[in-house]
């Protein structure tokens, strides 16, 4: 199983960001840390390295893969690989985000041939980029869920959602931990990852585990009710809400109340569709979408 599923892990971003600690961190359940080699040589971290390897906590790299003109750079890609192996084939993330964004299949089918069966993570933006394929990734995701507007339970579960719908079965959220946020923002159970250490000024037993949650699904979502929506039945509101759009708008429906003051069905409209109004045709096509469905369900 890979690391990202088994435990909790830690974006270090800075090696004299105070993330020296790592014995702190395993205390309170961060299980696994990656150093930043993109923006620092990979002997700038030894000293970290030196303390995980006392804890018995894996140290691997991670790196943003995005070139000055924010295109996808697959030398950083080789350059995380490399430094994996050299550090004992470690597992390590893979940070892709706008750069890859418009690229259909074409990098995330890349990163998966290069990272292949490797023990890896790709860190995203929260919401998958819809002009992405992401079907060849067969990697866990790390969705950046920063912050209340991305981090709260409702939205988590919004975006672990979508990338289960497009394709990712392992999704497991990164909490942000700079812009001074605090960890009752987010669900916290495991597994999680923390960006990053650094923000934490040593705090980590405020950011430990509240709980678990399985992260993976071996049945993505429908993308259009499926067998989940089931038969509407008799519950479709159609009818009802066409009648309020037509007292609120009575030039939209060629119906005339009754003495009563209620709306007769549209049964009694002419049988020439084209003379009926917008409304009238709205619930007649609602209508046919509904008993359509009902016939595949």
């Amino acid at each position: 199983m890979s690391v990202f599923l088994e435990t909790n892990h830690l974006f270090l971003r800075n090696p004299r960001g105070g993330v020296e600690d790592i014995q702190n961190m395993k205390n309170n359940g961060f299980g696994v840390v990656f150093c930043n080699i993109k923006d620092y040589a990979p002997e700038e971290w030894d000293l970290v390295r030196e303390r995980a390897q006392a804890a018995g906590v894996p140290c691997g790299p991670w790196g943003r893969t995005a070139t000055d003109s924010n295109e996808f750079d697959p030398n950083v890609l080789t350059k995380i690989q490399e430094v994996a192996e050299a550090w004992g084939d470690t597992p390590y993330i893979v940070n892709s985000e706008s750069e890859i964004n418009g690229t259909g299949s074409d990098i995330t089918s890349y990163i998966q041939k290069m990272c292949g069966a490797d023990d890896w993570a790709l860190s995203m933006e929260p919401w998958p980029f819809a002009n992405v394929d992401w079907s060849p990734i067969k990697a866990p995701v790390l969705p950046q869920c920063f912050g209340p507007d991305w981090g709260s339970p409702e939205k988590e579960a919004d975006c672990t959602w979508e990338w289960h719908r497009v394709g990712l079965n392992c999704v497991v959220p990164t909490y942000g931990t700079y812009n001074q946020w605090q960890p009752a923002v987010y669900n916290l159970f495991s597994p999680y990852g923390l960006y990053t250490a650094d923000d934490c000024a040593n705090e980590f037993a405020k950011w430990a585990a509240k709980g678990s949650h399985e992260p993976c699904t071996s049945t993505p979502p429908p993308t259009n009710g499926g067998s989940v929506a089931g038969d509407i039945g008799n519950q479709d509101g159609i009818k009802a809400a066409m009648n309020r759009l037509r007292t609120l708008d009575p030039a939209g429906t060629l119906l005339v109340r009754d003495a009563s003051g209620s709306w007769p069905d549209i049964s009694t409209l002419p049988s020439d569709v084209n003379q009926w109004k917008a409304y009238d045709k709205l619930q007649r096509t609602l209508q046919i979408l509904k008993d359509d469905h009902g016939a595949a369900a």
